[in-house]
């Protein structure tokens, strides 16, 4: 005798696992809490019930077998089909950096969108992952894992992206790689709008703009170069010690950027040795006064030029 299958587990609109899956994408999501009315609208469909509480999170702790068996959805035709469409949907919007990383163990590395937008934007892969900008959280990672280059980083993301739930400064990296959105990808590495590559004096920029507000001071007044940030006029003169520490510390560091830039490490010595005019042009893709002279005064205390003779200094004063 053939048994009726219950009302509840006709058709549902996916399998066990991969409710389970969906629900821990949205658990953290700001979208967990947002009406599922406005979100049905957002993919032209219309959610049946009303109510404060009907959002995600409403639903999302219940596995799909105890949904089913809801008064909300048992004997309620395609409703639960309908809120799957929602919630997946949502997390697509929401999250359309793990869409991509599902497919990343059928690609291989050569071939995976981060590694093939590295090589169109003409940044090495073995560029350092150090000479980038990242958050501590994420140097933190890097270090750990033992990634000291950007594509070390990518192909790591590729390992674990099914198994870690990547950070959202981590996402927007990645988007803004594939999408060769440089205006985003600036926050990240040292590029520039309208040119491909690394450029050593966003690079040496990024690393000016970590420094503290009394050592961005220090090193303004060192090299006799002007800046009118307040704060940087009106910082603490360093201590003895600190001084001792910072200069060599500037100077390790920033070998590390001309080895990986040596063509304009050399650019950048031929210029500071040559003419105030040929300083501007270097920095002036910055396109901020204050960051390109304290980067330019960075540059100065990397290539260890000691300020002795005023006279040789005033070309560098009147920006």
């Amino acid at each position: 005798m053939n048994e009726k299958m219950p009302e509840s587990h006709k058709a549902l609109p996916c399998t066990a696992e991969e409710w389970e899956k969906l629900c821990f994408l949205l658990q953290d999501s700001m979208m967990a809490d947002t009406s599922l009315s406005k979100l049905a609208q957002n993919i032209g469909r219309k959610w049946p019930i009303r109510g404060r509480e009907e959002c995600p999170r409403k639903y999302i702790g219940h596995t799909l077998d105890d949904l089913a068996e809801l008064p909300e959805f048992y004997g309620k035709g395609n409703r639960l089909n309908l809120l799957y469409e929602i919630l997946l949907e949502t997390q697509a919007f929401d999250d359309p950096f793990h869409e991509m990383v599902t497919h990343f163990d059928a690609i291989t590395e050569e071939e995976s969108p981060p590694v093939k937008a590295l090589h169109e934007l003409d940044m090495p892969v073995d560029f350092p992952v150090e000479l980038a900008s990242f958050s501590p959280s994420t140097e933190a990672l890097c270090e750990a894992e033992g990634l000291a280059t950007i594509g070390q980083l990518i192909e790591f993301s590729q390992r674990c992206a099914k198994t870690v739930l990547l950070g959202g400064e981590f996402q927007r990296f990645l988007n803004a790689l594939i999408q060769h959105d440089v205006a985003s990808l600036k926050q990240f590495l040292p590029v520039r709008e309208g040119r491909t590559g690394p450029f050593l004096a966003e690079s040496i920029a990024k690393m000016a703009l970590r420094l503290t507000e009394e050592e961005a001071a220090f090193l303004l007044q060192r090299y006799q170069i002007p800046s009118l940030k307040p704060s940087w006029q009106n910082a603490d003169p360093l201590r003895k010690s600190e001084v001792e520490l910072l200069l060599p510390g500037i100077q390790e560091h920033l070998s590390k950027h001309f080895s990986a830039m040596p063509d304009q490490a050399q650019q950048l010595r031929h210029a500071i040795d040559s003419s105030e005019a040929a300083c501007v042009r270097f920095f002036a893709p910055i396109q901020d006064p204050d960051t390109e002279s304290l980067a330019l005064a960075v540059a100065m205390a990397g290539l260890a030029i000691k300020p002795r003779n005023q006279n040789i200094l005033k070309r560098f004063l009147n920006r």
